[in-house]
């Protein structure tokens, strides 16, 4: 766990620093490279109890997922986002628990690249990610009966994640922007768990389609300096994900479309009068991503409240 808490360490130097100095920057209009890696990040989100589908009963599901911006001037084509990310599930037992948070901080490095072919130019932004992912136990990760321990079990590992993404316009409006996103995740085998070894599958390939859809005034407005956050908030957003395990998976076949793909997508809209908030619905079938319960397959349909983070 040394790994772990040197690297929260930093985050919390970090975010000190860039809270410290997060007037400053605010007053320096962003240039297109940062609206870009804003678009790209997750958002805070609360869920209306379980939703529909496998799971066990819970009050709600939660990602607290603030991030952090750095950069160092407006024209700056270098940037990185902290974020200390948790999750949380409340379950709908007696006293409520929330058991065995995801704790997942990293810190992203940002490059922006521009490619000529003729008169054409092209964007896109490269990024590197450093992550821990544990859920804070210290208990055997087998109950004595061989089943995971859920309750107390011991996760943890650490990853990087390298990859990139670039704005398109794809669908037939004027009115929207859109970002493809994709990326490869591996487990080094820093830090892990033992017994994540040759189960969780240590490397991951990611794609991600974000659609935003604004006003029409708001698009006109989408890339003048001098308007502020509110006015560029898309009113509607979609999102759509897919994963791919490689990598030892508890024995599934290397094609084993059932035990290896992920799918996530998501709908979210944004009221009139709401500045910070939208409502969303959110289909996921795949692997459990809370932390120790990555052996169980679910599929959900879940309902809440998310802070976008554009």
């Amino acid at each position: 766990m040394r790994i772990s808490v040197l690297l929260a360490g930093f985050i919390m130097v970090v975010t000190t620093i860039q809270t410290v100095g997060a007037q400053s920057v605010a007053e320096s209009p962003e240039n297109t490279f940062f609206k870009a890696i804003r678009a790209n990040q997750n958002e805070s989100y609360i869920t209306f109890s379980q939703g529909l589908g496998n799971l066990e009963p819970l009050i709600f599901e939660a990602s607290i997922e603030p991030y952090f911006l750095i950069r160092t001037s407006k024209d700056a084509r270098w940037g990185a986002t902290l974020s200390p990310t948790i999750r949380l599930r409340m379950f709908a037992e007696e006293s409520l628990p929330v058991r065995t948070p995801s704790y997942n901080p990293y810190i992203s490095f940002y490059h922006q690249i521009q490619l000529k072919r003729g008169e054409t130019s092209h964007t896109l932004y490269v990024f590197l990610t450093l992550a821990h992912h544990s859920n804070g136990q210290e208990g055997d990760f087998y109950l004595p009966d061989g089943a995971v321990n859920t309750k107390t079990g011991n996760f943890s590992t650490n990853y990087f994640e390298i990859g990139l993404f670039f704005n398109r316009h794809l669908l037939p409006f004027a009115n929207t922007n859109e970002y493809l996103k994709t990326s490869i995740e591996v487990h080094p085998d820093l830090d892990m768990n033992p017994e994540l070894i040759g189960q969780y599958g240590n490397v991951r390939w990611h794609n991600r389609l974000k659609i935003y859809r604004f006003s029409w005034k708001q698009l006109r407005n989408f890339f003048d300096e001098d308007q502020g956050y509110s006015a560029k908030i898309p009113d509607w957003s979609a999102v759509f994900e897919t994963t791919w395990i490689f990598g030892g998976k508890a024995g599934a076949p290397a094609l084993d479309f059932s035990e290896r793909f992920n799918f996530m997508a998501k709908l979210a809209y944004k009221p009139i009068n709401a500045r910070d908030v939208s409502f969303f619905v959110k289909l996921y079938t795949g692997e459990d991503f809370y932390n120790i319960y990555f052996k169980r397959r679910i599929s959900t349909l879940q309902f809440g409240l998310q802070a976008f983070a554009f």
